[in-house]
């Protein structure tokens, strides 16, 4: 299965519900818009590491600033993209490959190396 090219207008749209540094400020209205969002908060998350849900909850608070990290968690979980144990103790990120339009996304967040 081929990648669709990286719609250049969606991708500013959605750059815009961040600051320059990747913080989320705001949460957008598309649903398209939101997966789009939630894959470059997923990006953030480590691999292969267990964690708590106050764990999971402070790093997603870490990472936005408009104060809904519930949301981002509950969200992540639906989308299998996080998964946690039945009694809700243990939390793990899902492996998966990034989308081109998340990568790009998250590639305007990343400080480029100075010469």
């Amino acid at each position: 299965m081929t990648e669709q090219p990286i719609d250049a207008k969606r991708l500013a749209s959605v750059a815009r519900c961040f600051d320059a540094s990747g913080r989320l400020q705001r949460w957008p209205s598309k649903r398209s818009d939101q997966l789009l969002v939630l894959a470059v908060v997923w990006s953030y998350l480590p691999d292969d590491v267990q964690m708590s849900e106050p764990e999971v909850s402070s790093m997603l608070r870490d990472w936005h600033d408009y104060e809904d990290y519930a949301l981002l968690r509950r969200e992540l979980c639906d989308l299998n993209m996080l998964r946690r144990t039945p009694n809700g103790r243990v939390y793990r990120k899902v492996s998966g490959e990034l989308p081109a339009e998340a990568k790009a996304l998250v590639e305007r967040f990343t400080p480029t190396a100075a010469p």
